[in-house]
This record gives structure tokens, C-alpha cells and sequence, in this order.
């Protein structure tokens, strides 16, 4: 009867098949994407509340845009900055920022990533509106950029944050 000199081998074999399905996994690339986008749209707005407009130059896309809409006795007022005109009336205003969002939704797919989070925004120690920030991002040679950002501004009817206070 012969002898199976390859069966020593075969727990070191699936072993090896093991990590390489391991490392070759998809659904954990997708959570290192998903976490990747998060951190950045948390680190965009930490930029912005201390006004570190060469950080937030390096996470906007050559042609970013950013896009608002609020409520006034008329109805609805868009607006709508280049990334240029957003880096350079921050460096202008004199006022403290706080911007914080919590619970982001994050979907990515290939190139192309969104966060759409509800956020709050203090003005020099003082609440000033809510509403729900939408970032896109899209994945250039220099990794993720922001595209665009989408917000509403809301004044009236806000909840509390999940965060706290300020500061607390």
C-alpha cells in the first residue's frame, strides 16, 4: 500500500489558504474604507473648529463646492461657495467655529464615498443651528478628498446633541 507522504502537510497548507482568504477579504477592505471616510469627515470638521485652513485645503478636491440651503420668511435660500471662496472667508473671520456630527451613515463604493450626519454648529461659545451634513468624497492618487458638501441650516426645533454640551 503507498504511502501519503503529502498528508503532514496538508494542516500547513490550509493554514496558508486560510490567511490568504483572510487577507484577501473584501468585506474588511470595505470597513478599512468605511473607516477611513469616517475619520476624515471627523477630522474635516475638527479643521474647520480650529480653523486650520491649510488641513482643510489638503482634504478638499481641486474643484470641492459646498452647498447650503436654509429657511427664511420667503422660504428656502441656497447658497453655494467654491472651495476657494470657502478656505478664504475662513481666513478672514475672526470668530470660534464648532462643528461636531455624530452617527454618520458612510456608504462606499469603488472611488465614490458619502457621510451624511447630523452635526451642530456653535458660533463664538454659543449655539447657533443643526441640521444634516452630506460630504462626498471621492478617492483620487492622493487618497480620499472631500467633492462637495451639502448642509441645511436649521435654527428652531433642534434636539439635543448625543455629544453634550460643549465642552463638557
Amino acid at each position: 500500500m503507498p504511502t501519503l507522504r503529502f498528508w503532514p502537510r496538508v494542516p500547513g497548507l490550509l493554514l496558508v489558504l486560510g490567511l490568504l482568504l483572510l487577507l484577501n477579504n473584501p468585506a474588511a477592505a470595505q470597513e478599512d474604507e468605511v473607516a477611513s471616510v469616517t475619520q476624515l469627515a471627523h477630522d474635516f470638521m475638527h479643521a474647520l473648529s480650529i480653523r486650520d485652513i491649510g488641513r482643510l485645503d489638503e482634504f478638499l478636491a481641486p474643484q470641492a463646492m459646498l452647498y447650503s440651503v436654509r429657511e427664511d420668511e420667503q422660504g428656502p435660500v441656497l447658497g453655494a461657495r467654491t472651495r476657494e471662496d470657502f478656505l478664504q472667508g475662513l481666513g478672514g473671520d475672526t470668530r470660534q467655529f464648532l462643528e461636531r456630527i455624530w452617527e454618520p451613515v458612510v456608504e462606499v463604493s469603488g472611488r465614490v464615498a458619502m457621510v451624511w450626519s447630523p452635526y451642530d454648529f456653535h458660533l463664538d461659545g454659543s449655539f447657533s443651528h443643526c441640521g444634516i451634513d452630506v460630504l462626498t468624497l471621492l478617492r483620487l492618487d492622493g487618497g480620499w478628498k472631500v467633492a462637495s458638501i451639502t448642509y441645511n441650516v436649521v435654527r428652531e426645533g433642534c434636539g439635543p446633541s448625543p455629544l453634550g454640551a460643549p465642552g463638557g
